[in-house]
């Protein structure tokens, strides 16, 4: 959003006084549970029972930050938890209207979904839960009375529903915004029989929905979305930030809000019976960031989907959890895309706080039934007895968005098959009661944001890495768990080359490889992944650029992604984009200019295309959706595959124009560039990034270029401006004439037409010059319409180009002699 800016950085913390006589001691839990107290909070607002009484209401106007609902008719109230009222279902007429916050994206996705300036409804029912002062609002005129059947059904269908249909769990959220003692409060409203039909509105000013259920941990507190059934997914109409937060221009991250800091992971997992279930028991070593703690939502299985009911059938579920040895209470609903614990007693902040949790689900995926289904009886490979998790990163529990952690991992397993998992592997042997087992432990020491593991009959594929001389030291261990011949003909030899060459280019162009190891694991999924130390890969073994860059891609993840994480989902483009990027750079080295240039090619040419609805081919073009810091937002059903095009390729290419401003056009020098980078990586070694931390470092770099002295620029604010918080794609026209001078040398001189663009879009543009063979780099800026330039040249051009190798963006690029 770009008015705006994230200030707080992931690990800020609030002060908080102790005062210990309040609180009771972690050691002293076992001895005063009273976590089943605290469930039984949970308990009494689950049933939603409506017996709390009416009220007739005649224009009641309600107001949650800028959400505003108008009713008449009756509300039927559910009864007291812990002396609040928290719930109530509406039957009558109603109108319901929010405002669309001051951001051009937000606007532009109204106008999109729903053909309006705003988004506003009539209703004729209304399902409400909440842990605020709505009842204080609609609740003056209660009277003793019964719910009709109507609105208790109407009541018990709705919590189904949200668990269904997202993963949250309504009265899960309001029993820890009660225990937790939460400020401001919680509330959910769901609206139907208006002309909108079903939709949802929440405000959630701890930000637990939108990042648990989501994926929106930018600061967002509200969302208004509906639920598509043809597509088995929600479609937010409009996420916003407080009304406060808009006030002060400044929002803080999410993970502000997490209730605890999670440090460690020792996880034992069971896959002796890998086709039945993954059994997993993780000893989560944490620390408490907020005072009086008394629960604690952790995610798991939150991205199974409802195709195929997966996150009914296949999500892991909790079977016991313990702290301290007390045993706790805890909920896990059909459905859910997690759990909350309840705790033996009030937790103090900054104490340390174990969690032993003990978890069973069917969730391995067998990858012969993906191949089966997905790949064709032509090019399907032969059996392949492998087994991955249904979601390579949501099978373990997790508390707020990438925490980062060390891990130990011990794994049991048949001793036919082996583990291919992130980390260094420390030991392989059979387990002394079982010679049937094989127990396999790795171990990771650096604190990583994602985890994952395969199972199969690996045959592992091993070579050292050799970096150069001043790089980074001893050589490591690349290793590919490939599949045995008899079930796949995979050239091992080439992917460990691949792997190899990649990572000791990245290591020169932008840091250390900090790992111990480095390797792959085969999968037989149409996509990539790269985790910390080890990629995810089909079997890309045909040499040609699309595969140099693939693999390459992947490999780049471990500096962009990993090594740096993205702080936000609004900053992914800097995972995404800069892996892309770096792929294609490596391209150009592996198999020559010609194949990166149509690489990149393609990447400009994406931008042009429509977007995809669900019956077709959507209107204007996808560089058009939104700017690239929307992250995944950018993707809905009428502009379906923007994501991809946006922060992968767009980002990809606004990366390669700041490698072209780093350098000098004059000499072609652009070590600055590579040098910028890697300052990047070991300014955010092993934390998280936001787009405003790179474009800090960038205008450190900026500042000392060639180009930044050349034009008197300090910084780079007005490129991120135009180029990632804004959408727009400028065309440019270079018309030119040639004087012959008294002193031999000839004046180039000329105007610069910049179209489609703000009055004020400024950019600087490279031009080369041919002299017969030679060529010679220069620049001529561009702001607002029209820009004359001038230069001196040496002799007579036989060619004047604007852009030929087309470094910037834009929708089309022309060099007119007059």
């Amino acid at each position: 959003m770009n008015t705006l800016v994230h200030r707080l950085t992931r690990k800020a913390r609030p002060l908080f006084l102790l005062v210990i006589a309040l609180f009771v001691p972690v050691a002293a839990l076992a001895q005063e549970n009273t976590s089943a107290q605290a469930k039984a909070v949970y308990d009494q607002l689950k049933p939603f029972t409506l017996n709390g009484g009416v009220a007739d209401v005649s224009g009641l106007i309600l107001k949650r930050d800028r959400l505003e609902m108008t009713f008449d008719g009756t509300f039927y109230f559910t009864g007291r938890v812990q002396g609040r009222i928290t719930g109530a279902v509406f039957i009558g007429a109603g109108k319901f209207t929010a405002a669309v916050p001051p951001s051009e994206f937000e606007k532009e996705n109204v106008r999109r979904l729903l053909g309006a300036d705003l988004v506003d409804s009539d209703f004729k029912t209304a399902v409400l839960r909440f842990s605020d002062d709505t009842f204080d609002v609609i609740g003056q005129n209660r009277r003793d009375g019964s719910p009709s059947d109507q609105a208790q059904k109407l009541a018990t269908e709705a919590e189904a529903r949200m668990l269904k249909q997202t993963g949250a769990n309504l009265s899960a959220r309001i029993a820890l915004s009660i225990l937790n003692d939460e400020k401001p409060g919680f509330f959910f409203a769901n609206f139907d029989g208006g002309r909108r039909d079903r939709f949802t509105a929440l405000l959630d000013y701890q930000s637990r929905i939108p990042v648990a259920n989501f994926v929106l941990n930018g600061g967002e507190k509200g969302l208004i979305f509906t639920y598509d059934s043809s597509t088995n997914n929600n479609e937010i109409w409009m996420a916003f930030y407080g009304a406060e937060d808009y006030r002060r221009g400044v929002v803080s991250y999410a993970d502000l809000n997490d209730l605890i800091d999670i440090a460690h992971y020792d996880m034992n997992l069971d896959l002796r019976e890998h086709k039945k279930a993954l059994r997993l028991m993780a000893h989560v070593e944490s620390q408490t960031r907020f005072p009086n703690l008394r629960a604690v939502s952790f995610v798991v299985g939150e991205s199974l989907g409802e195709y195929e009911s997966q996150r009914l059938k296949k999500q892991m579920r909790l079977k016991s959890a313990r702290v301290g040895g007390a045993e706790l209470a805890f909920v896990q609903e059909d459905w859910e895309g997690g759990f909350t614990v309840f705790l033996p007693a009030p937790i103090a902040a900054g104490q340390k706080l174990d969690f032993d949790l003990k978890l069973e689900g069917d969730f391995m995926q067998d990858a012969q039934s993906f191949v089966d289904r997905y790949y064709s009886r032509y090019d399907a490979p032969g059996f392949v007895e492998a087994f991955y998790p249904s979601s390579t990163t949501d099978w373990y529990p997790r508390h707020g968005y990438l925490d980062r952690a060390t891990l130990d991992l011990t794994y049991r397993h048949s001793k036919k098959l082996k583990i291919a998992s992130v980390g260094e592997r420390l030991s392989e042997e059979s387990d002394p009661e079982d010679k049937e087992v094989t127990v396999t432990k790795y171990r990771f020491r650096q604190p990583v944001a994602l985890a994952t593991f395969a199972l199969g009959p690996f045959d592992r594929h091993k070579q050292a890495v050799r970096f150069d001389k001043g790089g980074s030291g001893d050589p490591i261990t690349v290793e590919f768990n490939s599949l045995p011949g008899s079930m796949l003909a995979i050239k091992e030899d080439f992917i460990l080359a691949e792997l190899d060459n990649s990572l000791r280019y990245f290591t020169l162009m932008f840091g250390k490889y900090p790992y111990p190891v480095f390797g792959a694991a085969f999968h037989p999924f149409f996509y990539g992944q790269g985790f910390p130390s080890m990629l995810m890969i089909p079997a890309t073994d045909r040499a040609s650029k699309f595969t140099y860059s693939f693999i390459a891609h992947e490999t780049a993840h471990q500096w962009w992604g990993n090594i740096v994480a993205w702080r936000s989902y609004r900053d992914q483009w800097l995972s995404e984009g800069f892996a892309e990027y770096s792929g294609i750079l490596y391209t150009g080295v592996r198999s020559g200019n010609g194949a990166r240039d149509e690489l990149l090619g393609y990447l400009r040419q994406s931008l042009k295309d429509p977007p995809e609805t669900k019956i077709g081919h959507g209107k204007g073009r996808l560089v058009d959706v939104g700017p690239i810091i929307l992250g995944h937002r950018l993707s809905t059903s009428k502009t379906q595959g923007a994501y991809t095009t946006l922060i992968y390729n767009k980002g990809a290419l606004v990366l390669r124009m700041l490698h072209f401003l780093l350098s000098d056009p004059t000499t072609a020098e652009d070590k600055p560039f590579f040098d910028m980078m890697t300052n990047f990586v070991n300014r955010y070694r092993d934390q998280y990034a936001s787009t405003d931390d790179f474009r800090r470092v960038a205008n450190e770099h900026f500042a000392k270029s060639a180009l930044g002295r050349r034009y008197q620029l300090t910084n780079l604010d007005w490129f991120f401006k135009e180029w990632v918080y804004h959408s727009e794609t400028p065309s440019y026209k270079m018309e030119y004439q040639l004087e012959q001078l008294p002193d031999g040398k000839v004046l180039l001189k000329g105007t610069v037409t910049q179209e489609n663009v703000p009055a004020d879009w400024f950019m600087i543009l490279p031009v080369v010059l041919s002299f017969g063979k030679q060529q010679a780099g220069a620049t001529v800026h561009a702001l607002g319409p029209k820009a004359e330039f001038q230069m001196k040249l040496p002799a007579r051009p036989t060619k004047v180009e604007l852009d030929p190798h087309h470094w910037i963006i834009s929708a089309g690029t022309s060099s007119n002699q007059k």
